[in-house]
């Protein structure tokens, strides 16, 4: 085991950071993040305040991530060759503020809100991600390109297309980054960027959320988003196929 991966496995599994807390746990909600091949093994569990996020919600993001290929110092998150370049999957814990007292991406009638439930990985990959990995406003480029919603049992579902902002950039790009993210992503590599390739470039995602709500004012979600590209799309079959028995066996 690499150092560099050795303290990206010890920093997810230190979260929640001292200070943080996991409400879902504490609700005793589970949030199971299978491991599947290429992935790094360790699950971040990452609690983000409404005071934090100027949201009316408070948001838990459990996930993980690709692995760090050996002779690398960084996840594959990273690598724009690999079908897990920009990918992470897990689930999201929302707990609402809203005035209605409806729980996260539902309206007044029970009826899912699919808009609502798109702010998260718009805030995701925008801020919480890139954002904190120094992308700067100007490059920050989360865009729906295409949404088909179905059902499967209680959870309703949303396949999305997107582009999204790659964490993936020159360290002279960054735009004031948090250093512990590179504690769990690793540095990127130099050659990633070979060919005349942008920090921060807009990059093609295809993915799939299931949410419903869990308690009062609580919504679950899970899933993930995937390069759309064959293998990427491969790779987020994978990722479903583990997922959807540890969530869907009721």
């Amino acid at each position: 085991m690499g150092l560099q991966r050795e303290l990206a496995v010890m920093a997810m599994n230190a979260t929640p950071l001292p200070g943080k807390r996991n409400f879902l746990e504490e609700l005793g909600v589970v949030t199971p993040v299978p491991t599947v091949r290429g992935a790094i093994g360790a699950v971040a569990h990452e609690p983000f305040a409404a005071f934090e996020t100027k949201r009316l919600f408070d948001l838990l993001v459990a996930f993980t991530i690709g692995d760090f290929p050996s002779g690398t110092g960084c996840s594959d998150y990273f690598n724009p060759f690999s079908p897990w370049y920009n990918v992470f999957y897990g689930a999201y814990g929302l707990r609402s503020y809203k005035r209605d007292g409806n729980p996260w991406g539902f309206r007044s009638d029970g009826r899912p809100d699919v808009e609502e439930m798109l702010e998260i990985p718009r805030l995701d990959y925008n801020f919480l991600t890139a954002g904190e990995l120094g992308c700067p406003p100007s490059r920050m480029c989360f865009e729906v390109l295409e949404v088909e919603l179905g059902r499967q049992g209680a959870w309703h579902s949303a396949d999305v297309r997107c582009i999204i902002p790659s964490g993936l950039h020159r360290l002279q790009d960054a735009d004031a980054p948090d250093l512990t993210y590179y504690a769990v992503f690793g540095v990127p590599e130099e050659d990633y960027l070979a060919g005349g390739r942008e920090s921060y470039e807009p990059v093609r995602m295809r993915g799939r959320m299931y949410w419903r709500p869990v308690a009062d004012r609580l919504t679950l979600a899970w899933g993930g988003l995937c390069p759309d590209t064959p293998d990427g799309q491969a790779l987020m079959r994978t990722i479903l196929d583990a997922m959807t028995p540890h969530y869907t066996s009721e």
